[in-house]
């Protein structure tokens, strides 16, 4: 069944995906689609992403801080579960609580509990809070890392370090009296894959 698209989301640009919230299979979804990207993007790049992301998602089946998915539409396009609320870039400088960062960290936990790192959570647009609930949701898995063979279980914890340093990062920017010794350790002293794309690029 084809997506019936209800409204615009998130409209992409340039290499990103457009957003979608749909109908789909009698339910609101939404629809990550890389249709309007660049063609040589969509052709090459687009389906590995996509790929990749619907790897993780069904790897995190269940999981209770990860949209479920629900179908893949096209080489370039497939449908999740609909979250709503606010993405964590959007607050200020003492609007989010200890418990907010307590509940974060707990979400970050769980998917590296089951085996996968997101890799890019350090964008605090990828991390949604629904303020009615308080639920926390993890969004865009396109660079996660799902840990099954030994070397993507080792390359995985390597990530999972970096998606660790998150959390102190967000309390860093809107709440610095949160941070704990342990937080502020983890902000000055760079990871084992931190420091290895250091010296990759010789700085």
């Amino acid at each position: 069944m084809k997506p019936q698209i209800i409204r615009t989301l998130h409209a992409g640009k340039g290499f990103q995906s457009s957003v979608y919230e749909v109908e789909f299979r009698g339910q609101r979804a939404a629809m990550k689609d890389f249709s309007r990207a660049p063609f040589w993007f969509k052709t090459l790049v687009a389906p590995i992403l996509v790929s990749r992301e619907i790897k993780a998602l069904r790897h995190l089946k269940g999981a209770p801080h990860v949209p479920q998915f629900l179908g893949r539409v096209s080489r370039v396009a497939f449908v999740m579960e609909l979250v709503e609320g606010k993405s964590l870039d959007k607050f200020h400088k003492g609007e989010v609580g200890p418990e907010i960062f307590e509940k974060m960290q707990g979400a970050i936990d769980e998917i590296h509990a089951r085996g996968v790192a997101h890799g890019d959570i350090k964008r605090r647009s990828n991390l949604i809070l629904d303020e009615k609930t308080g639920q926390i949701w993890i969004i865009d898995f396109a660079a996660a890392i799902v840990g099954k063979g030994a070397i993507s279980k080792k390359l995985m914890r390597a990530v999972a370090e970096v998606d660790d340093k998150s959390v102190p990062r967000m309390k860093k920017l809107v709440a610095p009296e949160l941070l704990s010794e342990a937080d502020k350790w983890r902000l000055e002293n760079p990871t084992s894959l931190e420091k290895w794309a250091k010296k990759l690029l010789g700085r």
